[in-house]
Protein backbone atom coordinates (compact mmCIF):
# COMPACT_ATOMS: atom_id res chain seq x y z
CA UNK A 1 0.00 0.00 0.00
CA UNK A 2 2.75 2.40 0.70
CA UNK A 3 4.55 1.70 -2.79
CA UNK A 4 0.93 2.34 -4.88
CA UNK A 5 -0.67 4.67 -2.18
CA UNK A 6 -2.11 6.59 -4.67
CA UNK A 7 -3.38 3.63 -6.56
CA UNK A 8 -5.36 2.71 -3.24
CA UNK A 9 -6.13 6.11 -2.29
CA UNK A 10 -8.26 6.31 -5.23
CA UNK A 11 -9.46 3.04 -5.59
CA UNK A 12 -10.64 3.51 -1.37
CA UNK A 13 -12.80 6.69 -2.45
CA UNK A 14 -14.42 5.13 -5.25
CA UNK A 15 -15.73 2.50 -3.34
CA UNK A 16 -16.57 4.88 -0.21
CA UNK A 17 -18.24 7.47 -2.71
CA UNK A 18 -20.53 4.52 -3.91
CA UNK A 19 -21.00 3.27 -0.71
CA UNK A 20 -22.27 6.80 0.35
CA UNK A 21 -24.94 6.52 -2.44
CA UNK A 22 -25.88 3.69 -1.74
CA UNK A 23 -26.29 4.49 1.95
CA UNK A 24 -28.05 8.19 1.14
CA UNK A 25 -30.24 7.53 -1.95
CA UNK A 26 -32.39 4.52 -1.50
CA UNK A 27 -35.87 4.81 0.32
CA UNK A 28 -34.94 8.69 1.20
CA UNK A 29 -38.45 8.85 2.08
CA UNK A 30 -38.74 5.69 4.76
CA UNK A 31 -38.57 8.19 7.31
CA UNK A 32 -41.75 10.38 7.51
CA UNK A 33 -41.55 13.80 7.64
CA UNK A 34 -40.57 15.56 10.64
CA UNK A 35 -41.66 18.46 12.26
CA UNK A 36 -38.73 20.61 11.72
CA UNK A 37 -38.69 19.54 7.69
CA UNK A 38 -42.32 20.52 7.63
CA UNK A 39 -41.43 23.91 8.16
CA UNK A 40 -38.16 24.00 6.28
CA UNK A 41 -40.01 22.81 3.34
CA UNK A 42 -43.31 24.88 3.72
CA UNK A 43 -40.85 28.22 4.44
CA UNK A 44 -39.23 26.87 1.16
CA UNK A 45 -42.28 26.85 -0.67
CA UNK A 46 -43.75 30.52 0.10
CA UNK A 47 -40.23 32.34 0.08
CA UNK A 48 -40.50 30.31 -4.10
CA UNK A 49 -43.63 31.84 -4.48
CA UNK A 50 -42.98 35.32 -3.18
CA UNK A 51 -39.63 37.28 -3.42
CA UNK A 52 -40.57 39.61 -0.53
CA UNK A 53 -40.57 36.87 1.97
CA UNK A 54 -37.07 35.60 1.85
CA UNK A 55 -36.31 36.48 4.84
CA UNK A 56 -39.02 34.33 6.21
CA UNK A 57 -37.37 31.91 8.46
CA UNK A 58 -35.83 34.72 10.65
CA UNK A 59 -39.56 35.45 11.63
CA UNK A 60 -38.60 32.81 13.57
CA UNK A 61 -35.28 32.96 14.66
CA UNK A 62 -33.92 31.17 12.08
CA UNK A 63 -30.73 31.33 9.36
CA UNK A 64 -32.24 30.62 5.96
CA UNK A 65 -29.32 29.43 3.84
CA UNK A 66 -30.93 25.42 4.05
CA UNK A 67 -34.20 27.16 3.19
CA UNK A 68 -32.60 29.44 -0.21
CA UNK A 69 -30.74 26.39 -1.38
CA UNK A 70 -33.71 23.90 -1.30
CA UNK A 71 -35.54 26.54 -3.41
CA UNK A 72 -33.93 25.64 -6.45
CA UNK A 73 -34.67 21.47 -6.19
CA UNK A 74 -38.26 22.60 -6.49
CA UNK A 75 -37.40 22.79 -10.49
CA UNK A 76 -36.38 19.25 -10.99
CA UNK A 77 -38.19 17.03 -7.92
CA UNK A 78 -41.73 16.84 -7.86
CA UNK A 79 -42.34 15.74 -4.22
CA UNK A 80 -41.14 18.49 -1.86
CA UNK A 81 -39.88 16.25 0.98
CA UNK A 82 -37.54 14.40 -1.20
CA UNK A 83 -36.42 18.22 -2.77
CA UNK A 84 -35.44 19.19 0.87
CA UNK A 85 -33.87 15.76 1.69
CA UNK A 86 -31.75 16.01 -1.89
CA UNK A 87 -30.20 18.75 -0.67
CA UNK A 88 -29.31 17.24 2.25
CA UNK A 89 -27.57 14.51 0.30
CA UNK A 90 -25.43 17.02 -1.48
CA UNK A 91 -24.32 18.39 1.42
CA UNK A 92 -23.31 15.60 3.16
CA UNK A 93 -20.88 14.52 0.21
CA UNK A 94 -19.62 18.03 0.56
CA UNK A 95 -18.79 17.04 4.21
CA UNK A 96 -17.12 13.81 2.46
CA UNK A 97 -15.03 15.37 0.28
CA UNK A 98 -14.04 18.25 3.19
CA UNK A 99 -13.06 15.58 5.88
CA UNK A 100 -11.30 13.87 3.14
CA UNK A 101 -9.62 17.26 2.15
CA UNK A 102 -8.74 17.65 5.91
CA UNK A 103 -7.32 14.56 6.73
CA UNK A 104 -4.68 14.67 4.07
CA UNK A 105 -3.92 18.72 5.18
CA UNK A 106 -3.18 17.08 8.08
CA UNK A 107 -1.47 13.63 7.83
CA UNK A 108 -0.29 14.14 3.88
CA UNK A 109 -1.44 10.72 3.42
CA UNK A 110 -4.07 9.92 0.46
CA UNK A 111 -4.95 6.98 2.00
CA UNK A 112 -5.98 8.20 5.07
CA UNK A 113 -7.55 11.13 3.49
CA UNK A 114 -9.57 7.91 1.26
CA UNK A 115 -10.37 5.85 4.20
CA UNK A 116 -11.68 9.11 6.23
CA UNK A 117 -14.10 9.00 3.20
CA UNK A 118 -14.92 5.61 3.61
CA UNK A 119 -15.94 5.63 7.29
CA UNK A 120 -18.01 9.21 6.62
CA UNK A 121 -19.84 7.52 4.16
CA UNK A 122 -20.70 4.41 6.84
CA UNK A 123 -21.33 6.07 10.10
CA UNK A 124 -25.10 5.94 11.29
CA UNK A 125 -24.39 9.19 12.33
CA UNK A 126 -23.97 11.11 8.91
CA UNK A 127 -26.19 8.60 7.09
CA UNK A 128 -29.18 9.27 9.10
CA UNK A 129 -28.52 13.52 8.96
CA UNK A 130 -27.65 13.30 4.98
CA UNK A 131 -30.84 11.73 4.56
CA UNK A 132 -33.16 14.39 6.44
CA UNK A 133 -34.01 18.01 5.15
CA UNK A 134 -32.39 19.57 8.27
CA UNK A 135 -30.03 22.52 8.78
CA UNK A 136 -27.52 20.25 10.26
CA UNK A 137 -25.83 18.23 7.70
CA UNK A 138 -25.49 21.78 6.40
CA UNK A 139 -23.96 23.37 8.62
CA UNK A 140 -21.64 20.23 9.32
CA UNK A 141 -20.35 20.79 6.08
CA UNK A 142 -19.19 24.23 6.86
CA UNK A 143 -17.66 23.46 9.57
CA UNK A 144 -15.67 20.95 8.15
CA UNK A 145 -14.15 22.99 5.56
CA UNK A 146 -13.87 25.20 8.22
CA UNK A 147 -11.54 23.00 9.71
CA UNK A 148 -10.06 22.63 6.93
CA UNK A 149 -9.31 25.80 5.23
CA UNK A 150 -8.33 26.87 8.43
CA UNK A 151 -5.46 24.51 8.70
CA UNK A 152 -4.48 25.21 5.16
CA UNK A 153 -4.33 28.87 5.97
CA UNK A 154 -2.53 28.86 9.17
CA UNK A 155 0.12 26.52 7.10
CA UNK A 156 0.49 28.78 4.32
CA UNK A 157 0.01 32.34 5.23
CA UNK A 158 -1.71 32.72 1.64
CA UNK A 159 -4.44 35.61 1.83
CA UNK A 160 -6.35 33.98 -0.92
CA UNK A 161 -6.75 30.87 1.40
CA UNK A 162 -7.96 33.51 4.31
CA UNK A 163 -10.30 34.59 1.66
CA UNK A 164 -11.84 31.37 0.74
CA UNK A 165 -11.60 30.70 4.79
CA UNK A 166 -14.12 34.12 5.24
CA UNK A 167 -16.81 32.78 2.54
CA UNK A 168 -16.79 29.29 4.57
CA UNK A 169 -17.40 30.73 7.96
CA UNK A 170 -19.76 33.26 6.46
CA UNK A 171 -21.66 29.97 4.86
CA UNK A 172 -21.85 28.37 8.19
CA UNK A 173 -23.07 31.43 10.25
CA UNK A 174 -26.15 31.76 7.63
CA UNK A 175 -27.38 28.39 8.04
CA UNK A 176 -27.13 27.88 11.86
CA UNK A 177 -26.17 30.17 14.73
CA UNK A 178 -23.79 26.91 16.61
CA UNK A 179 -21.65 28.61 13.56
CA UNK A 180 -19.97 30.91 15.55
CA UNK A 181 -17.93 27.72 17.26
CA UNK A 182 -16.43 27.98 14.11
CA UNK A 183 -14.44 30.65 14.64
CA UNK A 184 -12.68 28.98 17.79
CA UNK A 185 -11.51 26.21 15.73
CA UNK A 186 -9.73 28.94 13.41
CA UNK A 187 -7.87 30.09 16.33
CA UNK A 188 -7.14 26.78 17.47
CA UNK A 189 -5.44 25.65 14.34
CA UNK A 190 -3.23 28.92 15.09
CA UNK A 191 -2.57 27.67 17.91
CA UNK A 192 -1.40 24.56 16.93
CA UNK A 193 -0.11 25.19 13.70
CA UNK A 194 1.35 28.58 13.49
CA UNK A 195 5.15 28.21 12.78
CA UNK A 196 7.41 31.56 11.47
CA UNK A 197 8.48 30.68 8.09
CA UNK A 198 9.95 34.05 6.69
CA UNK A 199 11.04 35.88 9.83
CA UNK A 200 8.24 36.22 12.80
CA UNK A 201 6.88 39.46 12.55
CA UNK A 202 6.51 39.03 8.77
CA UNK A 203 4.66 35.47 9.27
CA UNK A 204 3.03 36.98 12.14
CA UNK A 205 1.75 39.95 9.91
CA UNK A 206 0.65 37.56 7.21
CA UNK A 207 -1.12 36.08 9.60
CA UNK A 208 -3.36 39.28 11.40
CA UNK A 209 -3.98 40.42 8.19
CA UNK A 210 -5.74 36.85 6.99
CA UNK A 211 -7.12 36.51 9.98
CA UNK A 212 -8.79 39.78 9.87
CA UNK A 213 -9.77 39.15 6.44
CA UNK A 214 -11.52 35.65 7.08
CA UNK A 215 -13.60 37.53 10.21
CA UNK A 216 -14.94 40.78 8.12
CA UNK A 217 -15.85 38.58 4.73
CA UNK A 218 -17.55 36.43 7.25
CA UNK A 219 -19.33 39.05 9.17
CA UNK A 220 -19.78 41.03 5.87
CA UNK A 221 -22.32 37.76 4.81
CA UNK A 222 -23.68 37.09 7.79
CA UNK A 223 -24.66 40.95 7.66
CA UNK A 224 -26.94 40.20 4.49
CA UNK A 225 -29.33 39.35 7.41
CA UNK A 226 -29.82 42.82 8.54
CA UNK A 227 -31.39 43.30 4.81
CA UNK A 228 -34.65 41.55 5.85
CA UNK A 229 -37.20 42.05 8.98
CA UNK A 230 -36.77 40.55 12.22
CA UNK A 231 -32.77 39.93 12.16
CA UNK A 232 -32.98 40.63 16.07
CA UNK A 233 -34.95 37.49 16.48
CA UNK A 234 -31.80 35.59 15.71
CA UNK A 235 -30.71 36.00 18.57
CA UNK A 236 -33.30 35.98 21.10
CA UNK A 237 -34.99 33.28 20.02
CA UNK A 238 -30.79 31.48 20.89
CA UNK A 239 -32.29 31.93 24.50
CA UNK A 240 -35.23 29.56 24.28
CA UNK A 241 -32.39 27.11 23.63
CA UNK A 242 -29.52 28.14 25.78
CA UNK A 243 -28.70 28.94 29.41
CA UNK A 244 -26.68 32.11 29.70
CA UNK A 245 -23.61 32.24 31.70
CA UNK A 246 -24.60 33.75 34.48
CA UNK A 247 -27.30 31.16 34.70
CA UNK A 248 -24.45 28.18 34.18
CA UNK A 249 -22.43 29.99 37.01
CA UNK A 250 -25.46 30.06 39.28
CA UNK A 251 -25.84 25.71 38.51
CA UNK A 252 -22.74 24.50 36.51
CA UNK A 253 -23.29 20.63 37.48
CA UNK A 254 -26.66 21.50 35.52
CA UNK A 255 -27.62 20.44 32.77
CA UNK A 256 -23.72 19.62 32.14
CA UNK A 257 -23.78 16.44 33.49
CA UNK A 258 -27.30 15.09 32.43
CA UNK A 259 -26.04 16.49 28.89
CA UNK A 260 -22.83 15.02 29.03
CA UNK A 261 -24.47 11.38 29.81
CA UNK A 262 -26.88 11.71 26.96
CA UNK A 263 -23.66 12.84 24.58
CA UNK A 264 -21.85 9.53 25.13
CA UNK A 265 -24.79 7.56 24.38
CA UNK A 266 -25.47 9.28 21.15
CA UNK A 267 -22.01 8.63 20.19
CA UNK A 268 -22.00 4.84 21.29
CA UNK A 269 -24.47 4.57 19.47
CA UNK A 270 -24.59 6.94 15.99
CA UNK A 271 -21.07 6.83 15.63
CA UNK A 272 -21.07 2.88 17.30
CA UNK A 273 -18.71 1.23 19.42
CA UNK A 274 -15.99 0.48 16.46
CA UNK A 275 -15.15 4.42 16.36
CA UNK A 276 -14.23 4.02 19.58
CA UNK A 277 -11.88 1.35 19.16
CA UNK A 278 -10.06 3.14 15.99
CA UNK A 279 -10.47 6.21 18.53
CA UNK A 280 -7.83 4.30 20.66
CA UNK A 281 -5.57 3.13 17.88
CA UNK A 282 -5.36 6.32 16.59
CA UNK A 283 -3.86 7.52 19.79
CA UNK A 284 -1.61 5.26 19.88
CA UNK A 285 0.01 6.53 16.93
CA UNK A 286 2.86 8.85 18.31
CA UNK A 287 3.95 9.95 15.34
CA UNK A 288 0.39 12.05 14.57
CA UNK A 289 0.15 13.02 18.23
CA UNK A 290 -0.17 16.74 17.32
CA UNK A 291 -2.85 16.42 14.49
CA UNK A 292 -4.53 14.07 17.12
CA UNK A 293 -4.86 16.76 19.69
CA UNK A 294 -6.23 19.43 17.13
CA UNK A 295 -8.95 17.01 16.08
CA UNK A 296 -9.65 16.02 19.64
CA UNK A 297 -10.08 19.83 20.83
CA UNK A 298 -11.72 20.89 17.47
CA UNK A 299 -13.97 18.24 19.10
CA UNK A 300 -14.30 18.53 22.39
CA UNK A 301 -15.12 22.70 22.53
CA UNK A 302 -17.90 22.55 20.71
CA UNK A 303 -19.24 19.09 22.74
CA UNK A 304 -18.49 20.75 26.04
CA UNK A 305 -20.04 24.08 25.21
CA UNK A 306 -22.88 22.44 23.96
CA UNK A 307 -23.69 20.36 26.82
CA UNK A 308 -22.90 23.14 29.36
CA UNK A 309 -25.29 25.86 28.37
CA UNK A 310 -27.70 23.71 26.35
CA UNK A 311 -31.63 24.32 27.59
CA UNK A 312 -32.96 21.69 24.88
CA UNK A 313 -30.46 18.61 23.83
CA UNK A 314 -30.90 16.39 20.55
CA UNK A 315 -28.63 14.31 18.66
CA UNK A 316 -28.31 16.35 15.87
CA UNK A 317 -27.49 19.60 17.74
CA UNK A 318 -24.17 17.91 17.91
CA UNK A 319 -23.32 16.27 14.67
CA UNK A 320 -21.39 19.09 13.21
CA UNK A 321 -18.84 18.45 16.32
CA UNK A 322 -18.25 14.90 15.40
CA UNK A 323 -16.89 15.27 11.97
CA UNK A 324 -13.05 15.93 13.44
CA UNK A 325 -13.30 12.48 14.99
CA UNK A 326 -13.48 10.94 11.85
CA UNK A 327 -9.94 11.79 10.17
CA UNK A 328 -8.72 10.35 13.32
CA UNK A 329 -10.55 7.03 13.16
CA UNK A 330 -9.47 6.97 9.41
CA UNK A 331 -6.17 7.41 11.18
CA UNK A 332 -6.60 4.26 13.31
CA UNK A 333 -7.51 2.14 11.17
CA UNK A 334 -5.02 3.01 8.87
CA UNK A 335 -2.58 1.69 11.60
CA UNK A 336 -4.64 -1.33 11.54
CA UNK A 337 -4.15 -2.44 8.16
CA UNK A 338 -0.54 -1.80 8.24
CA UNK A 339 -0.25 -4.55 11.14
CA UNK A 340 0.68 -8.43 10.06
CA UNK A 341 -1.27 -11.09 10.75
CA UNK A 342 -4.61 -12.31 9.21
CA UNK A 343 -6.69 -11.50 12.34
CA UNK A 344 -5.69 -7.72 12.08
CA UNK A 345 -6.63 -7.52 8.86
CA UNK A 346 -10.28 -9.39 9.29
CA UNK A 347 -11.17 -6.85 12.83
CA UNK A 348 -10.16 -3.65 10.09
CA UNK A 349 -13.06 -5.85 8.31
CA UNK A 350 -15.21 -6.34 11.03
CA UNK A 351 -15.32 -2.66 12.60
CA UNK A 352 -15.88 -1.23 9.26
CA UNK A 353 -18.89 -4.11 9.16
CA UNK A 354 -20.69 -2.77 12.29
CA UNK A 355 -21.33 1.03 11.17
CA UNK A 356 -22.13 -0.74 7.80
CA UNK A 357 -24.78 -3.17 9.30
CA UNK A 358 -26.58 -0.47 11.00
CA UNK A 359 -26.63 2.01 8.43
CA UNK A 360 -28.60 -0.61 6.27
CA UNK A 361 -31.10 -0.63 8.80
CA UNK A 362 -31.39 3.58 8.90
CA UNK A 363 -32.25 2.82 5.30
CA UNK A 364 -34.32 0.16 5.25
CA UNK A 365 -35.79 -0.72 8.58
CA UNK A 366 -35.55 2.92 10.73
CA UNK A 367 -37.65 1.19 13.51
CA UNK A 368 -35.39 -1.46 14.15
CA UNK A 369 -32.23 0.19 13.98
CA UNK A 370 -30.45 1.24 17.29
CA UNK A 371 -31.20 4.89 17.49
CA UNK A 372 -30.73 7.05 20.46
CA UNK A 373 -34.32 7.96 22.41
CA UNK A 374 -34.49 11.79 20.99
CA UNK A 375 -34.08 9.82 17.59
CA UNK A 376 -36.65 7.34 17.99
CA UNK A 377 -39.21 9.68 19.86
CA UNK A 378 -39.15 12.50 17.88
CA UNK A 379 -38.74 11.07 14.08
CA UNK A 380 -40.91 7.74 14.19
CA UNK A 381 -43.35 7.67 17.26
CA UNK A 382 -44.52 10.99 18.29
CA UNK A 383 -46.46 13.45 16.69
CA UNK A 384 -43.32 15.27 15.68
CA UNK A 385 -43.36 12.53 13.39
CA UNK A 386 -45.38 12.97 10.24
CA UNK A 387 -46.57 9.33 9.87
CA UNK A 388 -49.30 9.18 6.94
CA UNK A 389 -49.45 12.68 5.90
CA UNK A 390 -48.47 12.09 2.19
CA UNK A 391 -50.72 9.25 2.40
CA UNK A 392 -54.02 12.11 3.69
CA UNK A 393 -52.01 14.76 1.14
CA UNK A 394 -52.50 11.93 -1.89
CA UNK A 395 -56.28 11.52 -1.27
CA UNK A 396 -57.04 15.46 -0.31
CA UNK A 397 -55.26 16.14 -4.07
CA UNK A 398 -57.10 12.80 -5.73
CA UNK A 399 -60.53 14.89 -4.41
CA UNK A 400 -59.41 18.41 -5.87
CA UNK A 401 -58.23 16.89 -9.62
CA UNK A 402 -61.88 15.81 -9.26
CA UNK A 403 -62.46 19.87 -9.38
CA UNK A 404 -64.00 19.22 -5.42
CA UNK A 405 -63.68 21.63 -2.95
CA UNK A 406 -61.83 20.61 0.01
CA UNK A 407 -61.31 22.45 3.54
CA UNK A 408 -59.20 20.66 5.76
CA UNK A 409 -58.73 21.62 9.40
CA UNK A 410 -55.53 20.17 11.81
CA UNK A 411 -54.60 20.41 15.00
CA UNK A 412 -51.75 22.78 15.65
CA UNK A 413 -50.89 26.07 13.79
CA UNK A 414 -47.50 25.34 13.17
CA UNK A 415 -45.38 22.09 12.61
CA UNK A 416 -45.86 19.19 11.52
CA UNK A 417 -49.76 19.63 11.31
CA UNK A 418 -50.86 21.88 9.37
CA UNK A 419 -47.46 22.43 7.74
CA UNK A 420 -46.70 18.70 6.53
CA UNK A 421 -49.88 18.17 4.68
CA UNK A 422 -49.81 21.68 2.75
CA UNK A 423 -46.18 21.04 1.50
CA UNK A 424 -48.15 18.37 -0.50
CA UNK A 425 -51.46 20.66 -1.23
CA UNK A 426 -49.80 24.03 -1.60
CA UNK A 427 -50.10 23.76 -5.36
CA UNK A 428 -53.71 23.01 -5.55
CA UNK A 429 -56.10 26.06 -5.10
CA UNK A 430 -59.13 24.14 -4.58
CA UNK A 431 -57.63 22.96 -0.99
CA UNK A 432 -57.42 24.89 1.75
CA UNK A 433 -55.64 23.98 4.89
CA UNK A 434 -56.26 25.59 8.48
CA UNK A 435 -54.15 25.13 11.88
CA UNK A 436 -56.12 25.22 15.31
CA UNK A 437 -55.18 24.44 18.61
CA UNK A 438 -53.34 21.15 19.22
CA UNK A 439 -55.19 20.46 22.27
CA UNK A 440 -58.51 19.75 20.63
CA UNK A 441 -61.32 19.43 23.10
CA UNK A 442 -64.23 20.32 20.67
CA UNK A 443 -64.18 20.30 16.67
CA UNK A 444 -63.04 23.79 15.35
CA UNK A 445 -65.81 26.14 14.84
CA UNK A 446 -64.06 27.15 11.84
CA UNK A 447 -64.93 23.76 10.48
CA UNK A 448 -68.46 23.35 11.46
CA UNK A 449 -69.19 26.53 9.71
CA UNK A 450 -67.22 25.53 6.31
CA UNK A 451 -70.14 25.51 3.87
CA UNK A 452 -71.50 21.87 3.22
CA UNK A 453 -70.71 22.42 -0.47
CA UNK A 454 -66.56 21.51 0.51
CA UNK A 455 -66.05 18.42 1.45
CA UNK A 456 -64.39 19.10 4.83
CA UNK A 457 -61.97 16.88 6.92
CA UNK A 458 -60.35 17.24 10.13
CA UNK A 459 -56.60 15.65 11.30
CA UNK A 460 -55.05 15.07 14.67
CA UNK A 461 -52.80 12.66 16.48
CA UNK A 462 -54.72 10.49 18.93
CA UNK A 463 -53.10 11.65 21.80
CA UNK A 464 -54.44 15.43 21.48
CA UNK A 465 -57.94 14.00 20.68
CA UNK A 466 -60.10 14.86 23.71
CA UNK A 467 -63.15 15.12 21.97
CA UNK A 468 -66.33 13.96 23.44
CA UNK A 469 -68.81 11.47 22.02
CA UNK A 470 -71.03 13.68 20.87
CA UNK A 471 -68.01 15.50 18.46
CA UNK A 472 -66.83 12.38 17.88
CA UNK A 473 -70.14 11.52 16.13
CA UNK A 474 -70.04 14.45 13.82
CA UNK A 475 -67.08 12.71 12.54
CA UNK A 476 -66.17 9.24 10.35
CA UNK A 477 -63.01 8.33 10.65
CA UNK A 478 -61.26 7.84 7.46
CA UNK A 479 -58.47 6.09 8.37
CA UNK A 480 -55.59 5.83 11.44
CA UNK A 481 -52.14 5.96 10.60
CA UNK A 482 -50.44 4.11 13.57
CA UNK A 483 -46.66 5.37 14.38
CA UNK A 484 -43.70 3.31 15.56
CA UNK A 485 -44.33 0.95 18.50
CA UNK A 486 -43.13 2.88 22.10
CA UNK A 487 -40.79 1.18 24.53
CA UNK A 488 -44.23 0.58 26.57
CA UNK A 489 -45.61 -0.79 23.67
CA UNK A 490 -48.07 1.74 23.49
CA UNK A 491 -48.62 3.58 19.41
CA UNK A 492 -49.43 7.39 18.44
CA UNK A 493 -51.13 7.25 15.93
CA UNK A 494 -52.10 10.43 13.40
CA UNK A 495 -56.41 9.93 12.29
CA UNK A 496 -58.04 11.35 9.28
CA UNK A 497 -61.46 12.38 9.87
CA UNK A 498 -64.19 13.48 7.87
CA UNK A 499 -66.68 16.09 8.92
CA UNK A 500 -70.46 14.48 8.71
CA UNK A 501 -72.89 17.01 10.74
CA UNK A 502 -74.05 20.52 11.12
CA UNK A 503 -76.09 19.13 13.96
Amino acid sequence: MTKNKWVWSGIILLISIAFYFLLRIPNLNIIPVFVDEAIYVRWSQVMRSESSLRFLPMSDGKQPLFMWATIPFFKFIDDPLLAARTLSVFTGLGSLVGSAFLAFLLFGNPVIAALTAMIYSLLPFTVFFDRMALADSMLAMFGVWTLGLSVLFVKTLRLDHAMFLGFVLGGGLLTKSPAIIFYSWLLVAVVVFFRAKDGLWKSLGSLLIGLFFAVIISQAIYSVLRLGPNFQMLGARNQDYLYTWKEVLGHPLSPFVGNIKSTINWLWLLLTPSSFVLFFLGWINKKDRRQFIFLSIAALLPLVSQATIAKVYTSRYILFATYPIIPILALGLFWLIRRKGVLLKISSVVLLLVPFVISILYVTKPENAPLSHDMRNGYLEEWTAGTGQKEVSDYLVDLAKKGQKVVVFTEGFFGTLPDGIQIYTQTYPNITVVGSTYFVTTIPEGLVNTSPDNQRFFILNKSRNHLGQADLSKLELIKEYPKAVRTDGTREALQFYRYISNN
